[in-house]
């Protein structure tokens, strides 16, 4: 374990001995960083030199990824004094922990340490600390899409910006950045894009996603494989900037497919695969990450080379083309029994889609070396008595609460969604006869609605009642926690614990859907005392 405390005092004056008295001397580090930003900033903002500080401290993160990702956020005279700041922050913890050669990872409560090597990347691709927005900009770019349509609206907006400024310099390049009045402007340019032979992209969230409803549709009806990123974020009223997936849940039948990621690794590693998929099938795909939670949080993250992507994505030929030489009309009025015809290939196309992702998934890790993607995603389910089902980030939440309650003798498991859309029917990987209860965590806020709904599609009737859900927090009412795991997919957040396990619980007894505030204030001691009692025999 190691505690890096923002002070200019020594850490034993501060009164927390009950935690550092067990600790290695070497792994609590003291660290004046709010005094080292107004020194070399003017700002009393510390944010940079804890840091750096970190870097020095945890040996996880190089100084110098630290200050290339400063370098690149801020403009020149900020990041100058940022730089100054953070090398004299790492200098300072570097002297402080030098007798310990060895950096600790952390322990679990137990005291045994967690085997979680660092990766190395591979070959011909960088490791880099950097924003998960920043990251899917740059997979997007190694894409080689033609034309980039965007219109600005939080937590999406870092995306569209760093590809801005790559069409604008010549990085990327043949592309065209078009900036439109609004986000059904920008879905239309897009499906003129893509219906007259480039690779388009386009990126929203929340409100500008229903603007763009119309054109939704469109696009998947004419069969173009746009690809868009979803940085799913609450619909008002009220106003609200954070995440849940009411935005992308909204349009689940617009006939898009829709993938989720969970973490920022997989954010830039689904946004390769979308394009392939996207082109193979001929359909839409939207690329859905939780807004702020993954869009926002900076981590150790690998950029595969432009030869790996190239090698794995192959130029795109469109299957339709809008050419004035050879004029076609597509998108035109039918008959009744044409448009049944078309809604049928569509949902052909969506089937093919559903044999594809898996497909895709596993060519992705054979040339990549990493696990990204697919249908679903089991968690400790092969002996699971109570399975959870959810989707995104909360999964890594999900995973530490089924450790803690593996470790108490529960018979407890996960399945991550990946696919929403097409819906992976037949590919669970649970015997019909081996789950006793389930449990569906949803983060969308439906009102007076069965949360499970979206994914009864997937369930064998037999499954049915005993199948309890809840809403596990909206508007990333959470708090953010680390997943035990590889530094490159580390970072998970939580959602109120209580709901998830006040859910499991409700799944145990079979009392069917709850609806848990996002705000609850049931301790974990008291939800898992209650999950042992629903899970009981009798």
């Amino acid at each position: 374990m190691l505690l890096l405390i923002n002070s200019a005092r020594p850490a034993a004056e501060h009164g927390i001995d009950q935690l550092t008295g067990p600790m290695d001397p070497t792994s609590v580090v003291t660290l004046a960083a709010t005094k080292m930003a107004q020194r070399h900033t003017g700002r009393p903002v510390p944010n940079a030199a804890l840091l750096g500080g970190f870097a020095a401290l945890s040996g996880l993160v190089s100084l110098e990824s630290v200050l290339a990702a400063i370098t690149e956020r801020f403009p020149a005279a900020v990041a100058r004094g940022n730089v100054a700041a953070t090398r004299e922050a790492y200098a300072a913890v570097e002297r402080a922990s030098a007798p310990r050669r060895d950096h600790a990872r952390p322990a679990r409560p137990d005291g045994e340490l967690i085997t979680a090597p660092v990766r190395p990347p591979t070959a011909g691709a960088a490791v880099r600390q950097i924003e998960g927005s920043r990251a899917v900009a740059e997979a997007v770019a190694l894409s080689r899409p033609e034309v980039i349509c965007a219109y600005p609206i939080s937590p999406q907006t870092h995306i569209v910006k760093a590809l801005s400024r790559q069409v604008k310099s010549g990085a990327l390049a043949p592309c065209e950045f078009v900036n439109v009045e609004s986000e059904f402007a920008a879905m239309s340019v897009a499906i003129g894009a893509s219906a007259a032979g480039p690779r388009a992209y386009t990126a929203t969230a929340s409100q500008g996603l229903l603007y763009m409803a119309e054109a939704l549709y469109n696009a998947s009806g004419l069969g173009l494989p746009i690809v868009m990123t979803v940085a799913n974020r609450a619909i008002g009223a009220p106003i609200n900037i954070w995440n849940d997936h009411s935005d992308a849940m909204s349009q689940r039948d617009c006939g898009w497919i829709q993938l989720y990621a969970q973490t920022n690794q997989e954010a830039l590693d689904l946004h390769i695969q979308a394009f392939r998929i996207a082109q193979e099938v001929s359909l839409p795909v939207m690329v859905c990450m939780d807004g702020f939670i993954l869009t926002h949080a900076s981590e150790r993250l690998e950029i595969p080379a432009q030869e790996q992507v190239d090698g794995f994505l192959p130029p795109y030929e469109p299957r339709q083309l809008l050419d004035p030489a050879a004029p076609i009309s597509i998108g035109a009025m039918v008959g009744p029994e044409a448009f049944t015809e078309v809604r049928y290939l569509a949902h052909a196309r969506q089937e093919q889609a559903l044999a594809l992702i898996p497909e895709v998934a596993t060519q992705f890790a054979e040339q990549f070396g990493r696990d990204s993607g697919g249908l679903v995603r089991p968690y400790r389910t092969q002996d699971a008595q109570t399975i959870v089902m959810a989707l995104g980030s909360v999964l890594g939440t999900i995973q530490d609460t089924i450790d803690e309650l593996r470790d108490q003798g529960v018979a407890i498991g996960a399945l991550g969604i990946t696919s929403f859309r097409p819906f992976p029917r037949g590919r669970v990987p649970v015997r019909r006869d081996q789950a006793a209860a389930r449990a569906g965590l949803t983060r969308t806020g439906q009102l007076c609605a069965d949360t499970t709904t979206g994914a009864r599609p997937i369930l064998r009737p037999a499954w049915l009642p005993g199948l309890a859900s809840a809403n596990g927090g909206t508007s990333s009412n959470h708090h953010r926690v680390p997943r035990r795991g590889p530094a490159s997919s580390n970072a998970k957040f939580d959602c109120p614990n209580a709901a998830l396990e006040s859910t499991i619980a409700s799944a145990g007894t079979g009392t069917g859907t709850i609806m848990v505030p996002a705000a609850a204030g049931t301790s974990r001691e008291a939800a898992q005392a209650g999950l042992s009692a629903a899970l009981a025999p009798g």
